[in-house]
């Protein structure tokens, strides 16, 4: 799983929270990187923030989404932001609200990696929607 944030408080806890998970954690803090890293790394999942230095997620949602290696890899908008509506329109299969939970991260990711068999966005304090 790749993990995109400039924040490194927030790439070390997310990275403690995948301790004992079947996820193997990668970590990037500079979003200038993340497209050539996920065609590199070919991650199961991408968490991405929005709130970027110098590259807007949303712009970097939209790269994502548009090249051949990496459209197809689920991304998870996590952020401050209560955008979960926009990022399901801009392509993002599941939506986690900052402050994350363990239990909500790992939850997106199963659905999203086990094969839940659905799309779905996932406001943390409002449960799934459909998309």
């Amino acid at each position: 799983m790749l993990v995109i944030d400039d924040n490194w408080d927030t790439l070390r806890l997310l990275e403690r929270y995948l301790v004992g998970s079947r996820y193997r954690f990668t970590g990037i803090g500079d979003p200038r990187e993340a497209l050539a890293v996920a065609r590199q790394t070919s991650p199961s999942a991408i968490v991405l923030d929005i709130m970027l230095p110098e590259v807007d997620g949303w712009d970097l949602l939209g790269r994502l989404r548009e090249h051949p290696q990496t459209r197809e890899i689920p991304v998870i908008v996590c952020t401050i932001l209560p955008q979960a509506q926009l990022a399901a329109m801009l392509g993002a299969a599941e939506f986690i609200a900052k402050p994350v939970r363990r239990e909500a991260l790992l939850t997106a990711l199963d659905r999203l990696v086990g094969g839940a068999g659905y799309t779905s966005v996932t406001d943390d304090r409002a449960g799934p929607t459909r998309v």
